[in-house]
């Protein structure tokens, strides 16, 4: 019974957020970004879902695309022509954090590992993507070109796992369905030439949570439990890059308690999941403390080490709706980039703002959701701010970006609304445990970006969930 209402409850919450997402993209802040009445916009995220459903009813009548090893390398080259020809047409130079990891990722070849330091001592985690990306640029070289090809290459990684992810859960169609769907996004497609660290985190998230679903999907026995340890070594690099990996715990915990079959024996079936956690985390630990003890002297800092004072601080600013500004910095110069002083007084000051307006911090949250969750116009802005040199395509882009954004944001609403129509499907007929489990991992993300800043680029982590709940909405 306890089970029911936890899956029901969180059903529930997640349709709430889609509809809170529909009506933000396609009722506020798109009309006002884009210039376009709300049936305009509607009109055209209901004509990109039915020809979703059109098209992906036709291609399941090909019956050389059921077989996989046809279909996968077929996704490959689906998701990789795109973004390959978007790569060399948008000259898309690193600006701001994607400069930053461009210069620091080539002082590690060199050796000067202090390079950064005064930022890396306050944020940490900018140091795990430049050490991935460093081994890469040992091998292929060190220009901007090999970063955007390294890219391409965890984009193509990314379609495969979510294949197998949509076919675990739903089946070969589903997985195929989810597999094409990343592939040919069109803003995770213009999001490819930026040097951020959300391509290579993205494959190591969702690769964990694709080992979490098998590896926990039947009691493992003797030395097979030793699998589970995979799953926190995995998540341990993700959350290098970006430390928001052990965000997984508590959804999987919940998973483990309330999304699966108790069995005979509750005590039993308590006592075999929390068995599980304790191999997950174990691993996770032991693997980031291994991954410190082999690079403080290269890196200085602690790998995945974060605070969210400062991001605390920048997300309660009302004046910049929550997003990150240059006044916000100056608490980082005021106390000499020293962690500790920076975060906790960012953190201080940050409380403080709510303590003192709660109405004023609920009107803020609302304009959050808007930004973080309404749009989907990151790819194209990001890679386009700053090219070299400039390209005849690239001026193009320039002369229709609103052309193009719309039909960015025509593509997400339309995933939107196919995931909503599959999570009310969920929560009224046919229920998906695993589709739960995603569910809550964006719910926890969303809550935790109530508080913290927004960028809509920082919702780019979470496509693939918005991709295998529409799943759901066009099969049935």
């Amino acid at each position: 019974m306890a089970q029911k209402r936890i899956q029901r409850t969180v059903a529930g919450c997640y349709v709430v957020f889609l509809i809170l997402t529909v009506i933000y993209g396609m009722f506020i802040r798109g009309p006002y970004l884009f210039k376009r009445p709300t049936v305009y916009l509607l009109t055209y995220a209901l004509l990109g879902a039915a020809l979703m459903i059109g098209v992906f009813y036709l291609l399941d009548r090909v019956p050389f695309l059921k077989d996989p090893r046809v279909f996968i390398p077929i996704l490959g080259v689906i998701t990789f022509v795109p973004r390959y020809i978007w790569v060399r047409l948008i000259t898309t130079v690193p600006v701001y954090d994607f400069a930053r990891f461009h210069q620091y990722t080539q002082a590690l070849i060199r050796g000067e590992y202090d390079s950064y330091l005064e930022i890396r001592n306050v944020f940490p985690h900018l140091s795990g993507y430049p050490l991935i990306l460093s081994y890469v640029y040992r091998i292929f070289g060190d220009s901007v070109a090999v970063g955007k090809a390294f890219n391409l290459f965890c984009a193509v990684m990314t379609a495969v796992i979510i294949y197998l992810i949509g076919k675990e859960i739903f089946g070969e169609r589903g997985g195929r369905i989810a597999g094409l769907l990343f592939a040919l996004w069109p803003t995770l497609i213009m999001y490819t030439p930026v040097l951020a660290s959300e391509h290579i985190f993205l494959l190591l998230f969702l690769l964990a949570l694709y080992l979490f679903l098998i590896y926990t999907k039947k009691p493992l026995k003797g030395w097979e439990l030793l699998r589970l340890l995979l799953i926190g070594v995995v998540m341990a690099f993700s959350h290098i890059v970006r430390p928001v990996a052990s965000l997984l715990f508590p959804p999987m915990l919940v998973y483990l308690l309330f999304y699966q079959g108790v069995g005979n024996s509750l005590g039993a079936f308590v006592k075999d999941k929390l068995k599980i956690m304790v191999l997950i985390i174990l691993a996770f630990t032991l693997t980031m403390g291994a991954l410190n003890w082999m690079y403080i002297d290269q890196i200085k800092v602690p790998l995945g080490k974060t605070a969210g004072g400062f991001n605390l601080y920048v997300g309660t600013d009302p004046e910049r709706n929550g997003m990150w500004n240059p006044t916000a910095w100056e608490i980082i110069e005021e106390y000499d980039h020293d962690f500790d002083r920076v975060h906790g007084e960012a953190q201080r000051r940050a409380i403080e703002r709510i303590k003192e307006d709660p109405r004023a911090f609920v009107g803020l949250a609302e304009r959050k959701f808007a930004i973080q969750w309404g749009t989907d116009d990151y790819g194209l802005y990001w890679s386009m701010l700053e090219r070299y040199p400039e390209t005849d395509f690239g001026l193009w882009v320039d002369e229709n970006k609103n052309e193009v954004n719309i039909f960015a944001q025509s593509y997400y609403m339309a995933i939107i609304l196919l995931a909503l129509l599959g999570c009310w499907r969920l929560l009224t007929k046919v229920p998906s445990h695993a589709v739960g489990f995603f569910a809550m991992i964006v719910l926890i993300f969303a809550a935790a970006h109530v508080l913290i800043e927004v960028q809509s680029r920082y919702h780019h982590p979470i496509s693939p969930f918005f991709i295998v709940t529409a799943v759901v909405g066009i099969e049935h």
